[in-house]
């Protein structure tokens, strides 16, 4: 069997609402995992932190802030809370 893949139909479902949609579920339960392990230190929303979708030129992407740099340096908030996405 051979799987050929259009670059089109590609770039379409990498965009999609359906995807983004996912990403925006797993970038909710980061936020949600940082806000229960530390307070919010940004003025971003519910609990200082930010989950947020976007799409760009060749697929749809997710963010959390609302961290700070040294916040995360110290107790790795967002690096711990990477898992919480899931599948």
């Amino acid at each position: 069997m051979r799987l050929r893949l259009r670059r089109r139909g590609m770039a379409a479902l990498l965009k999609s609402d359906e995807v983004r949609s996912d990403l925006k579920r797993r970038a909710d339960r980061v936020a949600e995992t940082v806000r229960n392990r530390t307070e919010g230190v940004l003025d971003h929303g519910e609990g200082g932190i930010v989950a947020d979708t976007y799409t760009g030129r060749g697929r749809a992407g997710a963010t959390v802030i609302g961290v700070p740099m040294e916040v995360e340096e110290r107790d790795h908030v967002l690096g711990s809370a990477i898992d919480a996405a899931g599948d």
